[in-house]
């Protein structure tokens, strides 16, 4: 049997598919970003949408002021002079708006029915996902609810037992557990104005 030259499949063989290049990255995070390239590679992620995730981080991060702004008449901000560009911290807005991110989904909206408390349509709801056989929302919570081919989005109530489902606007009467088959999925944790331009 002939010993020596190439054969094909033989050598090294790299971990993404690819010769990889040498980069200046600080010893102090090299395994970090290691792991954490394999971790998304594993995941599926590879080429252009990988970068993306990586970048995404930094995209995440926004200008939180502890300053108010004023909505109101005869009201006056606490924010003067150059405080809108140095009394700032940055924070993460999916850490603070999503508390369990496999638990959660987007749902947007359409309808009236809770504009008294502030969602409009076109707006997204941020929505942590229940099993509505072992978990039930708590007293004045909002929720999402299908029911029959329809999936809504109400304030929970109970009364002596029965599940009243209310919305925030007079013109839409409340829906009992009595007269529909409700069942609940989720619980409204978050709402997001999308649409200012069309109020």
């Amino acid at each position: 049997m002939p010993r020596g030259g190439c054969r094909t499949g033989s050598g090294r063989k790299y971990k993404f598919g690819e010769p990889l290049a040498d980069i200046g990255v600080p010893s102090s995070i090299s395994n970090d970003l290691i792991v954490a390239i394999e971790y998304l590679w594993e995941k599926g992620r590879k080429g252009q949408d990988l970068i993306d995730d990586l970048r995404s981080v930094k995209f995440r991060k926004v200008r939180k002021y502890d300053y108010s702004v004023s909505a109101g008449i005869n009201r006056t901000s606490s924010i003067g002079g150059d405080s809108m560009n140095t009394n700032y911290e940055e924070i993460d807005l999916c850490e603070s708006l999503i508390e369990e991110p496999s638990k959660t989904i987007i749902v947007p909206v359409i309808g009236d029915s809770m504009i008294g408390i502030g969602i409009y349509p076109g707006d997204w709801l941020i929505v942590e996902l229940i099993n509505c056989l072992y978990q039930k929302p708590k007293e004045g919570e909002i929720v999402i609810v299908s029911l029959d081919d329809e999936t809504l989005v109400k304030r929970y109530k109970t009364e002596k037992g029965e599940v009243i489902l209310v919305s925030e606007n007079k013109n839409h009467e409340p829906i009992r557990s009595s007269e529909r088959d409700i069942r609940i999925s989720g619980i409204v944790k978050n709402a997001i104005r999308r649409n200012l331009s069309k109020l």
